[in-house]
């Protein structure tokens, strides 16, 4: 993995999410992941993570764009991003700790601001 492929899994999420296929852009996160939002909640799992995602779509928060900054890998399983966002025409910084299972990153933890 390299911060190609964590690009591309964010070109993924973002087309998902702005197409209203949220179900599917949450497949980027582990099964176990963690979502640590602006709003001080912290949502466990793929169906809260859902449940964010559509509920920040149907308050009108309709297109990402996330911008892949720096990737630091972490021994052979564990990536680090440090990047910005922009939801709409708001925008911020995050950061996702990404874990490599069965040859695929997946994100465990997701925190923005």
């Amino acid at each position: 993995m390299s911060f190609d492929s964590i690009d591309k899994l964010n070109r993924e999420f973002e087309r998902c999410y702005n197409n209203g296929q949220v179900k599917e852009a949450v497949t980027t996160y582990a099964s176990d992941g963690r979502l640590f939002a602006t709003d001080k909640q912290v949502y466990e799992g793929l169906s809260q993570i859902e449940k964010y995602y559509t509920d920040a779509r149907a308050a009108g928060n309709s297109k990402v764009e996330l911008h892949t900054g720096q990737v630091i890998q972490c021994g052979s399983d564990y990536f680090i991003e440090i990047s910005q966002y922009k939801i709409n025409t708001d925008g911020g910084n995050y950061v996702v700790v990404w874990k490599k299972d069965g040859g695929q990153c997946k994100k465990i933890i997701d925190i923005f601001n």
